[in-house]
């Protein structure tokens, strides 16, 4: 809820210099930094570097990275949920502004109820209990791949603009598995080896782990140019 009205009016009030600074650089980073670092490379840098549930993820969920579900239908599921999800914040805080901005008119005393509804399903039990509980059962980024609003938003921009992917050397993979089975976010990493496509997933978040354990040096993160990107 840190872009609902409430929060922002919360923090600027009485033109406290804190809050105008954090309001300031949460707005430049959001609109503005966000797409240039993806653009350069790709969801690592906010999921792998910044993110506390990517950290959590990667420490107290690491164990359970192999759970997650490979299958296409648990993509599928993933798209249908994840993207609706970033559509339903994005309708969200646009109303609770123009609410704001109408003085209440638009939706009246449930804009207060309503956000605190939202923040309790979606900041508490979604992406805390079932986020974090589930990753003995889904693995450990249930909440970055069927929940993040901001992992869909990365997601697009790196699957479509982002000069970041992971290059693969299909004549020299030996169709161990161990790529497919370290994934966290679910990819069939060995699928790309094998036809030797470069792994371009909206999911992808670049941890690396795909590359390291390769006894073969099939995998390569990098950087360059966007000609002949596969669009998987």
């Amino acid at each position: 809820d840190y872009l609902f009205p409430g929060t922002i009016e919360y923090l600027v009030r009485d033109g406290a210099a804190l809050g105008v600074f954090m309001v300031f650089w949460g707005a430049v980073i959001s609109f503005l930094a966000t797409p240039v670092l993806t653009y350069f490379y790709g969801k690592r840098w906010y999921c792998s570097w910044v993110c506390g549930c990517g950290g959590l993820a990667e420490t107290a969920g690491d164990p359970y990275r192999h759970l997650s579900d490979k299958s296409r239908k648990a993509w599928h599921w993933e798209v249908a949920i994840l993207y609706p999800i970033l559509g339903f914040v994005i309708l969200t805080t646009l109303f609770l502004w123009i609410n704001s901005w109408s003085e209440g008119r638009l939706l009246g005393d449930l804009s207060g109820g309503f956000a605190s509804t939202y923040g309790f399903f979606i900041g508490a039990m979604f992406s805390g209990v079932i986020g974090v509980g589930f990753y003995p059962i889904m693995g450990n980024r249930v909440w970055c791949r069927f929940g993040c609003p901001m992992a869909a938003y990365l997601g697009l921009l790196q699957k479509h603009f982002s000069r970041f992917r992971i290059t693969t050397n299909g004549g020299q993979c030996i169709s161990c598995g161990n790529c497919s089975s370290y994934c966290e976010m679910g990819i069939d990493v060995r699928w790309y080896a094998q036809q030797g496509e470069p792994i371009i997933r909206a999911s992808c978040v670049g941890c690396g782990i795909c590359a390291h354990v390769c006894p073969r040096g099939v995998l390569k993160l990098e950087n360059g140019p966007r000609e002949n990107r596969f669009a998987g």
